[in-house]
């Protein structure tokens, strides 16, 4: 099965989402800015997670309704979310262990150790978020503590068919609303009892699931069923991006969990403003992803790999502007992002049962 280019500019949104946590990721790590950006000039591209995510939840839930209404079996769905994942992410894990005992950072003794095991199981898997301690001492001491994503992601393809068969039951109005309660209702618990900042197991897992962040995947897959319903006005675009920096930079004094919730608010404006560009962005944005490739997800899940190799050999200390070095850890990610699509991703999307290309807005045309 050949892949085909897409009439919209919903791969370039993808890519941009994965370029702004890249500059989020190294402008902190490297203690440096980029552009107008510094560390402590507050969350100007802080929301690639939080695009993917709504992306993620507009795009995917088109592909399980193909699938559903088709009438084929859920396996060819997870095939197909297997083949966009799993390539990539088993390459990355050996490349990545390879580059790290010819750097000596790993050592062939360690590669027995139970820690080494609990992280290759990590990565096997599809829940990277384990670290080894004998990588403690190399860049910021975490590998690549971005890939928390993956398990959220993962948990939310295993949900989204059984969403699609309670839709065909009740009716989509009843099922979103009972989604977005459920949401909602994950969003407050998570960020008022502090999220990210608990100590304990259990908080730590439900972090890496999809229930925290339920919020955004449910709102891509409200306008996936509801945008032809809307006004859409480029205008109207605009204000909603203006809205979205507007609350991601409030005053956050109630800590990280506050800061969950208003970005999850923030993500409502976004949404709009990312559907709208996504089907009405001039040509040329339509474009690059047809000819560099969708490097999305390899520059989201090998940035942090460029970070870590600039931390270890002093690039925090280098006289080179920020903009420069930061713009070096995106040339570098993306070069290898193209080799991951060129020579993994695509070949593996080839293979792939049936089409789930957006080409068209009706969410009953298209999968």
């Amino acid at each position: 099965m050949q892949t085909t280019s897409r009439a919209n500019a919903f791969d370039f949104l993808r890519l941009a989402a994965a370029v702004m946590v890249l500059i989020h990721h190294a402008v902190i790590h490297l203690d440096a800015s980029f552009l107008w950006h510094s560390k402590d000039a507050g969350p100007w591209f802080h929301g690639g997670v939080s695009l993917f995510f709504i992306l993620s939840g507009f795009l995917i839930i088109r592909s399980a309704e193909k699938c559903h209404r088709e009438a084929r079996p859920w396996r060819d769905f997870y095939r197909n979310r297997a083949l966009r994942i799993v390539p990539a992410l088993y390459a990355y894990f050996a490349v990545t262990v390879v580059f790290l005992l010819a750097t000596g950072a790993l050592t062939f003794k360690s590669l027995l150790s139970l820690d080494f095991a609990i992280f290759a199981g990590s990565n096997l898997f599809l829940a990277p978020v384990y670290s080894p301690g004998s990588l403690g001492d190399f860049g910021i001491g975490v590998l690549n503590g971005s890939l928390w994503t993956i398990p959220v992601e993962v948990s939310f393809y295993v949900v989204v068919p059984l969403l699609v068969i309670l839709a065909a039951r009740v009716g989509w109005n009843r099922a979103l609303v009972a989604a977005g309660a459920l949401a909602a209702g994950a969003l407050a618990i998570y960020g008022l009892t502090g999220g990210a900042d608990a100590s304990a197991m259990a908080w730590k897992l439900f972090g890496v699931t999809f229930l925290p962040f339920l919020w955004y995947f449910v709102i891509g897959i409200f306008w996936s069923r509801y945008w032809d319903k809307v006004r859409q006005s480029g205008w109207f675009a605009l204000v909603c991006t203006a809205a979205y920096f507007v609350i991601i930079n409030l005053p956050q004094n109630g800590g990280s969990g506050i800061g969950a919730i208003m970005t999850g608010l923030a993500a409502l404006p976004l949404s709009y403003a990312a559907i709208w560009f996504g089907y009405n962005a001039p040509r040329a944005f339509r474009g690059i992803t047809d000819r560099i490739g969708d490097l999305s997800f390899g520059t989201y899940i090998w940035h942090m790999i460029v970070v870590n190799t600039l931390v270890a050999v002093g690039a925090r200390n280098w006289d080179v502007p920020g903009t420069v070095l930061v713009t070096g850890v995106l040339v570098g990610s993306m070069l290898i992002a193209a080799a991951s699509w060129n020579f993994v991703e695509k070949p593996a999307l080839g293979r792939k049962n049936y089409s789930s290309s957006l080409v068209s807005r009706n969410p009953v045309s298209v999968g």
